[in-house]
């Protein structure tokens, strides 16, 4: 019996269209939403899932993850950046990936997932780490989820980013999430890295301070999931190039996203990044959609 099930599927491009298919059967050219029991977070997970027209489950098909930022969950993308970022995608074959941002009810009353009544903890904010203290270390396990539980089950049971052929990027924490995991898990396990507008000194910011005494019991332990602490570390460049694009009216880019530390860990380390200042962009899906081909292309070289 399938370890997943899909929810809904919707056709986003033309091409792939099978006459043949199924409810229960993942379609080419169709986002597709996919629940699942999840062994790290102790609850169900819903994920969304494009797949290109090209998709074969026979084959290795690449694919994108999309992390996304506080508040959101796993729909957000595919509903505001999703007719671009499927489109470009569908052109080079690749699958895109959007996980939920934390575990949650999904209306199931009995699953008590912990939560406070703010939008950057909690619910819709899980920060991609691994709780280490109570109540949260019982289901708050985002890094697992995102780095292995997720990605074994796309691989073994969808053919979808077999030895190594997956790249990640994301947006705010989303964004904070794609450069930490590339950072520390390396080009062995993700091809590439990109980020809009992320959270590049998270031991440094209000976000990141309530996130790493919440979630590790201190801003200290943080220091393992900081964006520009993993850069200015590195002996050696990992990726030969990591984007990032940040829009100069962003009321979040002094205060939380801090785009010159991670300008100056570059320096330090020697770690390209190419840093896009978008002129008059603030920190919405609109920034994201108008800039969200130039990602996926960015991962398409990478993942040919």
């Amino acid at each position: 019996m399938s370890s997943f099930e899909i929810i809904s599927k919707t056709r986003v491009v033309e091409e792939g269209y099978d006459t043949s298919s199924t409810a229960t059967q993942l379609e080419a050219g169709c986002y597709h939403r996919i629940s699942h029991i999840s062994d790290s977070t102790k609850t169900k997970m819903i994920f969304g899932l494009f797949v290109p027209s090209t998709y074969q489950k026979t084959n290795n098909n690449p694919i994108i993850y999309w992390l996304s930022g506080l508040t959101c969950d796993d729909t957000n993308f595919a509903m505001k950046a999703g007719v671009k970022a499927f489109e470009t995608a569908d052109k080079h074959g690749l699958a895109i990936v959007m996980p939920d941002t934390s575990p949650r009810p999904h209306g199931d009353e009995s699953v008590d997932v912990p939560n406070v009544d703010s939008y950057d903890f909690g619910i819709g904010a899980g920060f991609y780490v691994n709780a280490t203290q109570e109540p949260y270390s019982a289901n708050y396990k985002m890094y697992d989820y995102v780095t292995k539980e997720l990605p074994t089950l796309l691989e073994n049971d969808l053919s979808l980013g077999k030895n190594g052929l997956k790249s990640i990027m994301g947006h705010s924490m989303g964004g904070h999430g794609s450069l930490t995991i590339a950072l520390k898990e390396g080009k062995d396990c993700w091809k590439s890295v990109s980020a809009f507008a992320p959270i590049c000194n998270a031991t440094d910011c209000p976000w990141g301070h309530k996130a790493f005494e919440g979630y590790l019991g201190s801003v200290e332990a943080g220091k393992s999931h900081d964006a520009s602490v993993l850069m200015a570390a590195l002996e050696n460049p990992i990726y030969d190039d990591i984007l990032i694009d940040q829009g100069t009216a962003d009321n979040f880019l002094e205060g939380q996203l801090k785009p010159d530390a991670i300008k100056k860990a570059s320096e330090k380390s020697g770690q390209k990044v190419t840093l896009n200042m978008r002129n008059g962009f603030d920190h919405s899906y609109y920034f994201i959609a108008k800039f969200i081909d130039d990602h996926v292309n960015f991962h398409a070289k990478y993942l040919s």
